[in-house]
């Protein structure tokens, strides 16, 4: 073999001299590090920007409440303006008629006595929102779903044994910040109590007809058509003789 042919496994280079392959190889190894560096960058912010696991988040939302139980209580959206009224919740069908035998609701206010139904109180239990209905039928629960982004909040009837799998603890009784002793409550969800509007496609200077809650509301929405939001609390009012306190 020629003393400056460089072989590799299926080719040969005969006219690359010893000086040139040593350039090439010190170039190599002056840029592999930096090289090793941007991956390893590239890795961490990859990592970073993973959104969290849901179970993950429910696990920091438990661990943060402080009164995973409480009730029975009514509840009421609160605007953001201290001097507009308190509106009470409603459930309203959102498929009619139904496709299954799950009843899927949205919580939503509307000022006709005909829309949606309001429950005669709600309760709190290891983190789950229940409604509960006078004429409920026997053996039937009503619970939250699984929150989403820029979404309604939704609740399902069904039978005790079926409405399991819809189970979603990620609610909290939380003190309030504005009011005498913390009370009445706010309901947040997730650890906080300030990703909460309604929303409408037009704008509303007054009490609009019907406007679902949404949790962390965008504007414009997902499907990119304009609306009008509005921040709400929503507001917990023990029914019981003394109100039921919230710890710190």
């Amino acid at each position: 073999m020629h003393p400056h042919t460089i072989s590799a496994s299926k080719f040969s280079f005969p006219h690359l001299d010893t000086l040139l392959f040593n350039h090439i190889f010190q170039t190599i190894i002056m840029f592999t590090p930096s090289f090793i560096v941007s991956l390893l960058l590239s890795l961490v912010i990859s990592t970073s920007a993973t959104p969290l696991d849901a179970s993950v988040i429910e696990e920091r939302a438990a661990a943060s409440c402080k009164k995973k139980n409480y009730g029975p209580f009514k509840l009421f959206i609160a605007p953001e303006d201290p001097q507009k009224e308190w509106l009470p919740v409603k459930l309203i069908d959102l498929y009619t008629p139904r496709p299954t035998n799950d009843t899927i609701r949205a919580l939503s206010i509307c000022a006709d006595p005909e829309c949606g139904r309001t429950p005669v109180y709600w309760t709190l239990e290891d983190q789950v929102l229940s409604a509960v209905f006078m004429d409920a039928q026997e053996g039937f629960k009503t619970i939250n779903m699984a929150l989403q982004s820029d979404g309604p909040l939704k609740f399902v009837t069904s039978d005790e044994q079926s409405v399991r799998r819809y189970r979603s603890p990620a609610w909290c009784a939380k003190r309030n910040p504005s009011a005498t002793n913390g009370l009445p409550g706010l309901l947040s969800a997730e650890g906080s109590a300030e990703n909460f509007s309604i929303c409408t496609n037009i704008p509303s200077f007054g009490t609009p007809d019907r406007a679902d809650i949404q949790y962390k509301a965008r504007v414009p929405g997902q499907d990119g058509l304009e609306r009008y939001c509005s921040k709400v609390h929503l507001v917990m009012q023990s029914i019981g003789i003394v109100a039921e306190p919230i710890p710190a």
